[in-house]
């Protein structure tokens, strides 16, 4: 099994404060026709597990978790200082809890891209209004249970 780089894990871990800056991260999935379909993920719906070898997701977007329960497979990209990260992931186990998916993601494949200029991310300014429009505190409870799920060792 592929470990989470640490560069990437120290940009996706945490959640975020409110009222700042905050990269935006594209999560690449594929529709029922096999064309692309990009959803953008903040620090309160990803997370690295803390065992290092998973990321922890929680899904909101119904055609997003439609691709992702039918393929199993998802991409992202993050962006670090001059280097942008391209990550395959393969769902692990997963849970669906009303209009939300909780999965588990284990690494396939990470590219490291780096022609050494700074790179300016997707970024968004975080608010109460947008953690409450988004119910960031609902995902947040979906990656709680996932991290409890693999510490007790229990299927998802």
């Amino acid at each position: 099994m592929l470990a989470i780089p640490d560069e990437v894990a120290a940009v996706l871990r945490g959640f975020p404060s409110s009222d700042v800056n905050a990269q935006a991260f594209p999560f690449l999935t594929v529709d029922d026709r096999g064309y692309p379909h990009a959803a953008l993920l903040s620090r309160s719906e990803i997370e690295p597990g803390l065992d290092g070898n998973t990321l922890l997701a929680a899904i909101a977007s119904r055609r997003t978790r439609q691709n992702v329960r039918r393929s199993g497979a998802a991409g992202l990209i993050v962006v670090n200082g001059t280097a942008c990260h391209h990550i395959k992931l393969r769902v692990n186990a997963s849970v669906l809890d009303g209009d939300i998916l909780g999965c588990v993601f284990t690494l396939v494949e990470h590219k490291r891209d780096d022609i050494g200029i700074p790179l300016s991310p997707l970024s968004f300014r975080t608010s109460a209004e947008l953690s409450a429009l988004e119910d960031w505190p609902r995902s947040a409870a979906m990656i709680a249970r996932l991290q409890t799920s693999l510490e007790g060792g229990q299927e998802t």
